[in-house]
């Protein structure tokens, strides 16, 4: 069927040039169809009968093939293929009707002096061989690319995968070396010598990623052309090919003319002999742009009658698997573990580097190359992640003993303690100690000492010297919850060298002493790779980060997503000791409160000389870290007869029976070391009502009101008790939820007083709150620091967890907790 047509309205110019076109030899016609299919895109096959074509949702457009021409129902216009092109791509003159044919490869381009004629095709296959399209060398000399369409050709490459040239050849050859060079023509030259080649299609200028990906970990040499636009090709050549971890050398060949390329070079007497021969020297590679260090190892290609030579990231690899056992922590942190010395780094340390370059060096008698360093250590990342282990830091526990990591440079010496003994041992077996680049080693200790010598630097008063001892042994057990320690006093009172004092007998540093981080990410990463966390001259403490140090005093984890990733996180899961100092009280949430050991440390009255007491400690040092490790042996050994009753355990109950043996192995009575603990924890909770004005209310209404008990909404509570707010005060709630929410944080140290200050939930359309002093005192049962340690077989957990709240009323005076 024949479509009527309209032409659309046009000049009479215009309309001679088409009458003019129609008279020309060229088939228009056969044109149609793929014309009107690469503007209009594929046409619907519901609606399309035979040689009629029919384009869009309804078909409005109709195309007949046989005759060549269109029609638009829609518009009520239509006419032939430049008809066609001046429509949708609103092309008015044959001028740019004809380019945009010849350009798109619909028309071969004509030329007044001569007709370009093909004279080479160069195939582009995938990786089963299959042809994607090819490169066209025209004459004169142009070049061109089409891709198969049919039984024909299509002169557009558009949406094509682009794939580095002979790719079937590059995957059958792995192991070989790969030059790239920046023709086709040049690929094959060197192709028939025997040497694996490859280029991209379209010149300089057009490599992609996606021509590097096939490459990935490859050996590579690029050769470029002899001009300013071939070196620049091969420096992108070389960025992209070293991102996928590629090992690549820039090399110029030897009496290259300007503009001159590798065919060039073989004409003029270039062979493969002499490839070679050149490539043995580093003398004519292109250095590496300034701001990249990066420099590859020397490459053999194949072929090479000494045989291929061993890249060095392979060799690097090879080493550090002969001297060293890999594996993985939990955090999926890659270690080495050396088979000599027993000593673990991490793969990515400072340490760990250092070791390799210089051994490596001592053995091959060359220098580490910074590529292969960093090649060679992806490789050993992967192998790494085949195992995992645990990793400690400076104390470990396995088989119900524990270690001590002496930290001591070319050794793995450590500290074995089991109840009633301790030992020095050379090799701790599966232990695996990491150590930090600022740790520092502690002295091998000696049997015999005193802690005595302690107190002639750290100035912790005689009523709390228990406690401190007893934190200094927890510092030495990884399975229970840690207490932080905070030390108070005034100008002159010693606290930075007695912190620094009690942190050298257990994880001495290089900064004992640190500022306060200024993020919770700050205080993991810290912890990540350090025993001990401790801080000096802490003036406040942001709620985050008191938050942040419960978790990290009793065990916990930090996330954050990975740089560069938007799905993977980077994960740090740790416990540590924590010790800080400061003049004024900087712990002063509920929640870290319980966890707190605070010592008040005096006025030093008859000052010495810093120099000559840390001389001293030094010297009594081994003796002093050998006494503490006795005390530790003995309190392990008379640990399973403490015990406490069950309305006398406080939150830290591990805490409080390791401290009555270390009381019983210092020749104390357990008694006396929970005395020194209770008014610890009585000053916490003093400090706690007191940066409570809302604590402070209660205590005063229910002072003046003993024995009464009353149930009233929140609402209400926030205005009887804004008669009972201390004067001055600016952070008063403001409404009946912020009321609720400071009196939930309040309750616990209210309940020690003997003040209940209760919730009871939604009643009666208001939230109410019981306040009032109990007719008896309150025992406070609280919940355990850990999971394995329950307050008693019975009874229910304490607000302070996320277990369920539950109230006991004691029976008597007598059971009542004692300050």
């Amino acid at each position: 069927m024949q479509l009527k047509t309209k032409t659309p309205d046009r000049s009479r110019a215009q309309k001679n040039q088409i009458q003019a076109h129609d008279s020309t030899p060229c088939d228009f016609t056969a044109l149609m169809e793929p014309v009107a299919r690469e503007l209009l895109g594929d046409p619907n096959a519901e609606l399309t009968k035979g040689d009629n074509l029919r384009f869009g949702t309804h078909g409005s457009m109709a195309v007949d093939i046989e005759a060549g021409r269109w029609f638009s129902h829609e518009e009520d216009v239509g006419g032939g293929v430049l008809d066609l092109l001046a429509h949708e791509l609103n092309l008015s003159t044959r001028a740019e009707q004809l380019r945009w044919l010849e350009s798109n490869g619909f028309k071969e381009r004509t030329d007044a002096k001569a007709k370009s004629r093909i004279v080479e095709t160069y195939d582009y296959a995938d990786e089963d061989g299959t042809l994607l399209f090819q490169a066209v060398r025209m004459e004169p000399k142009s070049f061109r690319q089409r891709r198969p369409d049919g039984n024909g050709w299509k002169w557009s490459v558009k949406g094509v995968r682009q794939v580095p040239y002979r790719l079937p050849d590059l995957l059958a050859n792995q192991d070989a070396p790969v030059f790239v060079v920046e023709g086709e023509k040049d690929a094959d030259r060197l192709a028939k010598l025997g040497l694996l080649a490859t280029c991209n299609a379209g010149g300089a200028g057009k490599w992609t990623n996606a021509h590097s990906e096939p490459l990935a970990n490859r050996r590579v040499i690029v050769l470029p052309d002899s001009d300013v636009a071939g070196r620049d090709h091969a420096e992108k050549v070389r960025a992209s090919l070293e991102a996928v971890g590629a090992q690549v050398r820039v090399v110029a060949l030897a009496g290259l003319p300007e503009k001159g390329d590798v065919s060039d070079w073989l004409d003029s007497d270039g062979s493969k002999e002499a490839l070679l021969e050149l490539l043995k020297s580093r003398d004519y590679d292109l250095p590496v742009p300034a701001g990249d260090v990066a420099t590859a190892p020397a490459l053999a290609p194949a072929g090479d009658e000494d045989g291929e030579k061993q890249a060095q990231s392979d060799k690097i690899v090879g080493f550090v698997q002969a001297y060293h056992e890999l594996f993985h922590d939990v955090n999926d942190v890659a270690y080495a573990r050396s088979r000599d010395t027993g000593e673990v780094r991490p793969l990515s340390s400072k340490a760990f580097r250092h070791w390799l370059t210089a051994a490596f060096y001592k053995q091959e008698e060359k220098a580490v190359r910074d590529q292969s360093l960093r090649e060679a250590r992806m490789t050993l990342e992967g192998l790494a992640m085949q195992e995992q282990r645990t990793v400690f830091v400076r104390v470990a526990k396995a088989n119900k003993e524990y270690w001590l990591d002496l930290g001591m440079a070319g050794n793995s010496k450590a500290v074995k303690i089991r109840p009633g003994h301790w030992e020095v041992v050379e090799h701790p077996g599966d232990i695996m100690f990491c150590r930090s680049e600022s740790a520092q080693p502690l002295p091998e200790p000696t049997h015999g000492g005193s802690i005595d010598g302690l107190w002639n630097i750290a100035n912790i008063p005689p009523q709390s010297r228990l406690l401190v001892v007893a934190w200094l042994v927890e510092c030495l057990r990884i399975d229970t919850p840690y207490p932080v320690v905070e030390l108070l006093g005034e100008q002159g009172s010693g606290k930075s060298g007695t912190q620094s004092a009690l942190r050298q007998l257990v994880d001495p540093n290089a900064a004992d002493l640190r500022g306060v981080p200024k993020s919770a990410e700050d205080l993991f990463v810290s912890g990540g790779v350090n025993h001990t966390i401790s801080m000096e001259n802490v003036s406040h403490l942001p709620a985050q980060l008191q938050d942040a140090l419960c978790v990290v005093a009793t065990g916990g984890g930090f996330a954050r997503r990975k740089l560069y990733s938007d799905s993977e996180e980077t994960v740090i899961t740790l416990k540590r000791p924590v010790i800080l100092n400061g003049i004024a009280a900087a712990v002063t949430q509920q929640d870290l409160v319980s966890r707190t050991i605070t010592v008040e440390l005096p006025v030093i009255q008859s000052a010495q000389t810093k120099d000559s007491l840390e001389e001293a400690f030094e010297s009594n040092r081994p003796g002093i870290i050998g006494a503490l490790l006795d005390i530790t042996a003995k309190a392990l050994e008379y640990l399973p007869e403490m015990s406490l009753p069950a309305a006398e355990r406080p939150r830290l109950v591990e805490f409080a029976y390791l401290g009555m043996a270390v009381a019983k192995a210092m020749g104390e009575d357990p008694a006396k070391f929970m005395e020194q603990f209770n008014v610890a924890r009585q000053d916490g909770l003093e400090r706690t009502l007191d940066a409570s004005p809302v604590a402070t209310a209660v205590r005063d209404w229910a002072e003046i009101h003993p024995g009464e008990v009353r149930d009233h909404p929140a609402k209400y509570w926030l205005t009887l008790l804004e008669d009972y707010k201390p004067r001055g005060c600016e952070s008063w709630p403001r409404s009946a939820k912020g009321l609720g929410d400071a009196m939930r944080r309040a309750a616990p140290a209210l309940r020690q007083l003997g003040i209940e200050c209760q919730c009871l939930g939604k009643i009666g359309g208001a939230v109410k709150w019981r306040v009032g002093m109990a007719s008896k005192r309150n025992s406070w049962d609280p919940s355990p620091a850990s999971p394995e340690v329950l307050a008693d077989e019975h009874g229910e957990q304490d607000i302070r967890t996320s277990r369920t709240s539950y109230q006991r009323v004691s029976l008597g005076a007598e059971d009542a907790e004692v300050f």
